[in-house]
């Protein structure tokens, strides 16, 4: 994560080259975040397996999370059926 998140900070109005410390610990935030989420959401969904649901559950009081994550799953939607538009129309169904 350590390039993805240097570019989300400089993105985001930090110095291009941030001090390594801080990018770190920003990427140390991340992954406890992630591990988090999907412990909890493996706790309430099916056993072993995490679903968009078991997110979208958790994120569900977080008006701004959810608001994004909304959006998120409305663009990946309107994303397949762009290509599958575009496979359909290169190379027939």
């Amino acid at each position: 994560f350590l390039s993805a998140v240097r570019c989300m900070m400089y993105g985001f109005g930090d110095d291009q080259n941030p001090y390594t410390e801080s990018v770190d610990i920003l990427e140390d935030l991340v992954i406890e975040f992630i591990t988090e989420m999907t412990h909890k959401a493996m706790s309430i969904g099916r056993q072993g397996r995490v679903q968009v649901e078991d997110i979208v559950f958790l994120i569900r009081k977080d008006p701004r999370k959810f608001a994004r994550v909304k959006d998120l799953l409305t663009m990946n939607e309107e994303l397949k059926r762009a290509r599958k538009a575009f496979d359909e129309a290169n190379y027939g169904s």
